[in-house]
């Protein structure tokens, strides 16, 4: 028996994949680490040392969150901190000790002038003494009073105590005081290293003291000029302590100060993913320069600690969830899935390339905003070309499977960004309006105008729902770069996806309702040679293909798979067409020949001319499967009942007289084989009517269901009864009936024809 071998000369690389689980084993480790690259690879940072002061020639974005220390902010709030904190005033002991010394010059002076008023003589102060120049200005009263105190031992002792303690409570002199607003507080630091706060309205001055002192010292003193010798004394006293003993202590208040600063509270600053830490034209500061070194230390950190094998298992448990996910549903609603390896490498090969796009993607991005100043968060998540996957598989496998597929990419692409549930709303919209744009597209030109606008308005639309909710004017210049952005990258989707479909064409023999468009030509070479050579072979494939393609379409399946597929199932009968009836009304050229010979030849445009003329004009798997699938394992049931008749009693091998199959697995090739038998069988009635029609095709979907011809079809009950039913529909189209023209009886003596036949010798 002739077995038909697949076109592998020049499908190899197709079939390379079709029967090695080790190389499905393969795919799903480079998912893995295609994932892998997306979500756990830091984005690269400019390691070039920037100078303070110049301006930054690139943007820089954080990759990751990471917090430190708001300098600027901790700094202000430091300087508040320590600029609350109160003048330290100290109580100088060598102040102290002057005071004490002009108190006893004081005294002394008295006494000189009293002893030199007792001989007559004047009292004259020394030059530069302020002191003297007090005592010489005492009148007669306040003189006798003041000596009165100091011949008198206690209330000398009383003075002394007095004088003492406003000393220990620390006299401010005047110019210093002037400068301190009444309600400032301020330390006092005394002599036993003590510390106090006093308001600035509080502190004693020498006025102040004087004042204090004498009151205190003359309150029980009478005399009708008490309030003179009062003031006279007072003014002493603040001769006598005009330098004050309290002086600002600059060095203990820095020192507090930045005691303060130190312990001060540092106020957090995080840079989130994606966040600017430098534009492009700022100018440089030492903050800058202080976050940059942050930075990069904890990339390094990063890089070499135990977290990033924590982030890669993290990533790869979510990524495998993710991939055993997208495959419990292939095998669950694609079950073609599950029994071809070669469709499993093409599906994964996609998605990889879509997760690696996204990638590069994102990383031109980052670059080109760091080149132009663009407003980078908002434009990020619509410069990924997340509608790929779903615009390549939406031609490819069906809107379904691009829907799941385009679910996962935008799971993953999400993974990394900082606003997570943005980037997979948009995501899963965008590769939605893709795959639903070019679902029905015809030709490459549709696809690539269908996929780019398809994406891009998407896009825009996603765009619109984010960024544009508040009509502010920062929203407002967002429009133009929104409109460049999702354009472009609705474009350069396009582009790609165009190429994508090419090589998956080339390399996976794919056959998309593009390319065999494009083989529905009636001019195509081995269509033009069916013609000439089997033209009845040629107008039964061309029944065929309407009859399936309306079938198809009624039925939910692809019109254009059916139509083709239909069109080129029987150029196997090209190589001896004239032993096929269709091409030979009137003669038998299997009446003098073995029925074993006979079932060869006929079995031969399946399993070996058809295959070789495949091979030949390089037709796509898809049309090789439907010529060598779609008798199935059928019987050649007219030359196996004459093998029984010419040896009646013996056995005879169906085996020797069956189709060699495979089976039809694919709806369309299933379709195109009931349509097949359906049309030939319709050829045989003598006078077809509705109801004989119906009965044929009946009895043909009978018939192949019993002898299992669909057992490994994917068509349903349902399916199957609206492919019957439009056979039915269009076989009676084809078969009405005309109405009888009359004929004219007279005779045309001018008939050209006849005028010119009588000329021609007879041969």
């Amino acid at each position: 028996m002739i077995e038909p071998q697949p076109p592998q000369e020049e499908n190899g690389v197709a079939n390379f994949f079709d029967h090695s689980s080790f190389f499905s084993f393969l795919l799903l480790i480079f998912t893995l680490a295609a994932g892998l690259y997306v979500i756990a690879a830091p984005h690269p940072v400019d390691s070039e040392e920037l100078k303070e002061g110049q301006l930054a020639p690139y943007t820089i974005y954080a990759d990751f969150e990471f917090q430190t220390t708001d300098k600027q902010k901790s700094e202000e709030l430091a300087e508040k901190q320590a600029a609350s904190e109160p003048d330290y005033y100290k109580i100088d002991r060598d102040g102290t000790e002057q005071a004490q010394s002009r108190y006893q010059e004081f005294f002394a002076g008295l006494k000189k002038r009293e002893s030199l008023e007792k001989i007559g003589e004047k009292f004259r102060p020394v030059s530069g003494s302020e002191i003297q120049k007090a005592i010489e200005k005492l009148n007669k009263p306040s003189l006798d009073c003041l000596l009165s105190i100091a011949d008198n031992t206690a209330l000398k002792q009383k003075l002394d105590r007095l004088f003492r303690q406003g000393l220990r409570e620390g006299i401010l002199n005047r110019a210093a005081f002037r400068k301190i607003p009444g309600d400032t507080v301020i330390k006092i630091i005394d002599p036993q290293n003590r510390r106090h706060r006093v308001k600035a309205d509080k502190l004693l001055t020498p006025e102040i003291a004087g004042r204090k002192i004498a009151e205190e010292m003359l309150q029980t003193y009478q005399s009708a000029n008490k309030d003179a010798i009062i003031r006279d004394f007072a003014a002493c006293l603040t001769v006598i302590l005009e330098k004050g003993n309290l002086f600002y202590d600059q060095s203990v208040t820095e020192a507090e100060r930045d005691e303060i600063r130190k312990s001060s509270e540092k106020i957090p600053k995080i840079f989130h993913q994606n966040e600017p830490i430098l534009k492009k034209g700022q100018k440089v500061t030492e903050e800058d320069k202080h976050y940059l070194t942050l930075y990069r230390n904890e990339q390094k950190a990063r890089a070499g600690s135990w977290g990033i094998y924590k982030m890669i298992g993290e990533n790869i448990l979510l990524c495998l969830v993710l991939i055993l996910g997208m495959v419990r549903y292939l095998f669950q609603v694609q079950p073609a899935f599950a029994q071809s390896n070669r469709l499993l490498w093409q599906l994964g090969l996609i998605v990889i390339a879509a997760m690696l796009l996204n990638r590069i993607f994102v990383d031109g991005f980052f670059w080109l905003t760091g080149l132009i100043p663009l407003p980078r968060r908002e434009l990020l998540y619509f410069a990924v070309p997340v509608g790929f996957s779903s615009v390549l598989i939406s031609v490819v496998f069906g809107v379904r499977t691009a829907f799941f597929a385009g679910l996962f990419v935008s799971a993953v692409a999400a993974l990394p960004m900082e606003n997570q549930f943005q980037m997979f709303f948009s995501g899963v919209l965008i590769t939605a309006g893709g795959a639903l744009a070019v679902r029905n597209v015809q030709n490459y030109r549709s696809f690539f105008v269908r996929s780019f606008l398809g994406t891009s308005l998407t896009s825009l639309l996603v765009a619109l729902i984010f960024f544009l909710k508040v009509m502010d004017l920062e929203n407002l210049l967002l429009i133009p770069w929104m409109l460049l952005c999702t354009f472009t990258i609705g474009l350069l989707t396009a582009i790609l996806a165009q190429l994508g479909v090419y090589l998956l064409e080339m390399i996976f023999d794919v056959s998309t309702s593009m390319s065999l468009h494009s083989f529905y030509d009636f001019n195509h070479p081995l269509l033009k040679e069916l013609q000439l050579k089997a033209p009845g072979t040629y107008h039964h494939c061309l029944m065929v293909s309407l009859l399936a393609e309306k079938a198809a379409e009624e039925a939910g399946l692809d019109p254009t798979k059916a139509r083709v597929c239909g069109m080129f199932h029987d150029v196997g009968k090209l190589v001896q067409p004239e032993y096929f009836i269709e091409n030979s009304p009137g003669r038998d050229m299997h009446k003098d020949q073995d029925p074993k010979m006979s079932a060869i030849i006929i079995r031969s445009h399946v399993a070996k001319h058809g295959p070789e003329l495949a091979r030949k004009y390089k037709l796509k798997r898809l049309l090789y499967n439907t010529i060598t699938q779609h008798h199935g394992n059928d019987l050649i049931s007219y030359f196996y009942k004459k093998e029984q008749d010419l040896h009646p009693g013996e056995t005879v091998l169906q085996s020797d007289f069956r189709y060699p199959g495979p089976l039809p697995k694919d709806k369309e090739i299933s379709l195109v084989m009931l349509a097949d038998c359906c049309e030939a069988a319709s050829r045989s009635l003598d006078k077809p009517t509705p109801e004989t029609l119906a009965q044929l095709v009946n009895d043909i979907f009978r018939g192949k269901i019993r002898a299992g011809q669909l057992d490994d079809s994917e068509l349903s009950l349902h399916e199957l009864t609206v492919i019957k039913n439009s056979f039915i529909n269009t076989l009676k189209t084809m078969f009405h009936g005309r109405i009888a023209y009359p004929k004219d009886e007279r005779k045309d003596e001018d008939d050209l024809f006849v005028a010119t036949g009588t000329d021609i010798p007879a041969s």
